[in-house]
């Protein structure tokens, strides 16, 4: 019978945790909505506009990740978003060597990344900003064809 009842009592705990663990709340980013799981391509990377048939996109993930393709390579890490603030951590990318126009417009992409401490959403842009409120980056979300 003592066998029984503890099956039972781990049972009855194991459900308990598992219904508090899905009841708590969400840990994650705090930032508008409409940032998140989409694919935004950049128009302009410090002040410039971007190469003519070079992409450099960005993903940002409600779960703090990040991924992208910065031009040439594609890069991942992490982002936190609080309220109107952003900031990119631990990027890593991949090595590839690219034409120097391409490789150019990666390296203002990274930075540009690197620099990032806020952002706006602005007619259907997400503008990257610099600790200053100064644009970095303004990136369009892809629409599906």
């Amino acid at each position: 019978m003592t066998g029984i009842i503890s099956k039972t009592a781990m049972a009855s705990l194991v459900a308990f945790g598992l219904g508090a663990c899905s009841s708590a709340p969400e840990v994650g980013n705090t930032g508008d909505p409409e940032i998140y799981d989409r694919n935004w391509v950049a128009d302009t990377l410090e002040g410039r506009p971007v190469t003519p048939g070079v992409v450099s996109s960005l993903v940002i993930d409600s779960d703090g990740k990040v991924s992208g393709n910065a031009g040439c390579n594609d890069y991942f890490g992490s982002v936190i978003v609080d309220a109107d603030a952003m900031s990119f951590g631990n990027l890593g990318a991949t090595r590839k060597a690219c034409p120097a126009t391409v490789m150019g417009q990666e390296d203002r992409m990274l930075r540009a990344l690197d620099s990032t401490r806020g952002y706006r959403l602005e007619a259907q842009a997400l503008l990257l900003l610099d600790a200053s409120g100064n644009t970095v980056a303004r990136l369009t979300a892809e629409t599906s064809a």
